[in-house]
């Protein structure tokens, strides 16, 4: 089934799911990795029970609720100690009209974003310090 259009119910929100292309770099360190989800996505629906939140705002979400721990297979450390655990992040996806969106709750949203300035980015062509502790998102 190819759905072309939905309406989220009560407190859900239908975003973007942008992410970046390419390495950013910020004085000289990648602090934003290619293929990680950005954190400022547009809103494309919201259920009947939204407020203050329309459709075309800009919105930075808070991913801290699809949060996923992960640990090496097999790893008797990792069952009992958890010192260092890998973070992942299992979003809620919805394929529209074969595009890939989110399908978030309105508490996952930390605020809207009222006026904004474009900012540039610079790309990274060569190897740097990675600052960004986000990774891909899996689906």
């Amino acid at each position: 089934m190819i759905i072309k259009k939905i309406k989220p119910l009560f407190t859900s929100v239908v975003t973007t799911m942008d992410k970046y292309e390419d390495d950013v770099m910020t004085s000289g360190l990648v602090t934003k990795t290619a293929g990680t989800m950005k954190e400022y996505q547009t809103v494309m629906a919201v259920g009947s029970s939204v407020r203050d939140i329309k459709v075309g705002d800009i919105v930075c979400i808070n991913p801290s609720r699809y949060a996923v721990k992960k640990y090496e297979d097999n790893s008797i450390k990792g069952d009992v100690i958890s010192t260092n655990p890998v973070m992942s992040y299992k979003f809620p996806i919805i394929e529209i009209d074969k595009e890939e969106y989110l399908l978030l709750q309105d508490r996952d949203i930390d605020f809207v974003i009222e006026e904004w300035e474009e900012e540039e980015e610079t790309k990274s062509d060569s190897p740097g310090i990675i600052t960004d502790v986000k990774p891909p998102i899996l689906s």
